[in-house]
């Protein structure tokens, strides 16, 4: 489709033009129509109007403008309650083109954001089909972002107007009261001056009570800053221990895989098959509890000793993960693609470990085919960060997906996939230490999608 007639200084003005029309509105509902009519009237659209969700499900269509009754039908067709389905459910725009009496139409669909959630869909359509500019669509979806903007502010100020008539009629009553208040007073001056040796009575009796108040709640505070002291300490205690195990505890693991590998070298000759089997199996045993010892050392590490936040770029350090996965033997070279992520605050060390593990989490539970891992990640204003991790592996039943952040949990047998089941573990520790949260969604067969989500800036007191 060729571009409008409009020049980017046009399309600026216009725009400029359209934010001052629409600051002089005074209903939301306003907003719809009028910026329907707007689309037509100055960005040269054919139809137009918006979609959103009904509280049964189903996809409401209201405010359309179309030329006919065809188009008008098209508009709210079932291909396009797909696709604005789908603008709702991701948050980005789409674009389709249907047929209109053998006619191509171009139809752009828009998310609106209303507290920060997609809660509409702005419908485009154009006489014409084919691509449309990328100067077009940032105009189109500058001014849905104004229909949302605009709408959240004409409700805050509706709010703000019922707020202030309730604070109104309540200083009016008080008001009332008060004067009622007064006037028996003066009629009743000795009733009053009982009243006041009543209440200097009632508050020495008050301040009684606050003194011994005080000294209670000052007890209470001493013996909470004791109980978290001690807290700390058994944390610290345990932290170290962990430490201190899982180095202790390498060394004998060593020296049993070192002496059964010896035995199976040097006695083979004499070995039956089942004695060369347990030696097998005990190297094997020995060899899972050295990567459970390594992995328990990863997951006390997270809080025993944590860098310092700071300002981490997301895609080069999610890259820098990726780059540690290369093909094996038998197995295709994996797909992983890395799209373009803002900066946070956060402890580099910990996010590479994070993006390791649910790479490699997502590499181990392919399903035989290409591995594909998608990394993608959106800004939530300029509060929270949410991160995509999307695999095409085999998946798993909904019900068990808070189960596999749980330490040593498994859904499958170790001799079809190893491991210890600490990755997920240590994923939510880091995310948790970050001020986050971390959550997975899956189907059996269909693969699985990790969703983190995590603050843009940290506290300036960091967790420990």
């Amino acid at each position: 489709m060729e571009d409008s007639q409009y020049s980017d200084r046009a399309y600026l003005h216009a725009f400029m033009k359209t934010a001052q029309y629409l600051a002089s509105l005074t209903t939301h509902e306003d907003v719809w129509q009028h910026i329907a009519e707007v689309m037509l009237s100055f960005y040269g659209a054919e139809s137009a109007g918006f979609a959103r969700p009904r509280v049964d499900g189903e996809i409401e269509f209201h405010h359309l403008l179309a030329p006919d009754e065809q188009s008008s039908a098209l508009l709210s067709s079932k291909d396009i309650q797909e696709n604005v389905r789908e603008v709702l459910e991701t948050g980005f725009l789409a674009v389709c083109s249907l047929a209109v009496n053998e006619e191509l139409r171009t139809f752009v669909l828009l998310p609106v954001s209303l507290d920060n959630k997609t809660a509409g869909v702005m419908l485009v359509g154009h006489a014409a089909a084919g691509a449309i500019s990328n100067e077009v669509l940032n105009v189109y979806l500058a001014i849905a972002g104004l229909a949302g903007t605009t709408i959240n502010r004409l409700i805050s100020e509706t709010e703000l107007k019922e707020h202030r008539s309730h604070l109104q009629k309540l200083v009016s009553d008080r008001t009332s009261e008060l004067t009622l208040t007064l006037n028996s007073l003066k009629r009743e001056i000795t009733e009053h001056m009982q009243a006041e040796e009543e209440l200097r009575r009632y508050r020495d009796h008050l301040e009684d009570l606050v003194e011994e108040r005080t000294a209670e709640l000052g007890k209470a505070n001493h013996e909470l800053r004791t109980y978290s002291a001690r807290l700390e300490r058994i944390n610290q205690e345990l932290e170290e221990f962990a430490f201190v195990a899982s180095h202790d505890l390498q060394e004998p693991l060593r020296k049993i895989q070192t002496f059964c590998d010896m035995a199976l070298k040097r006695c083979a000759p004499v070995m039956g098959n089942d004695a060369r089997q347990y030696l097998d199996r005990a190297v094997s045993s020995a060899g899972r509890m050295r990567q459970l010892l390594n992995d328990l050392l990863q997951f006390s590490k997270v809080t025993a000793s944590p860098e310092p936040f700071k300002a981490v770029d997301l895609r080069k350090i999610a890259r820098e993960a990726a780059d540690v996965f290369e093909a094996g033997p038998e197995t295709p070279a994996p797909l992983i693609e890395i799209a373009d992520m803002p900066d946070i605050e956060a402890d580099e060390a910990q996010m590479l470990r994070l993006f390791q593990n649910l790479i490699g989490n997502a590499l181990k539970f392919c399903s035989g085919k290409r591995p594909r891992v998608v990394i993608c990640a959106k800004l939530n204003g300029n509060v929270d960060c949410e991160i995509f991790v999307k695999d095409n592996g085999i998946g798993f039943d909904q019900q068990f997906a808070e189960l596999i952040f749980k330490p040593f949990q498994r859904l499958h047998n170790r001799d079809v996939y190893g491991g210890t089941g600490m990755g997920l573990t240590i994923c939510r520790k880091i995310v948790e230490r970050h001020g986050g949260s971390i959550r997975v969604e899956s189907e059996s067969g269909k693969g699985a999608t990790f969703i983190i989500r995590l603050p843009v800036t940290q506290s300036r007191c960091e967790a420990g």
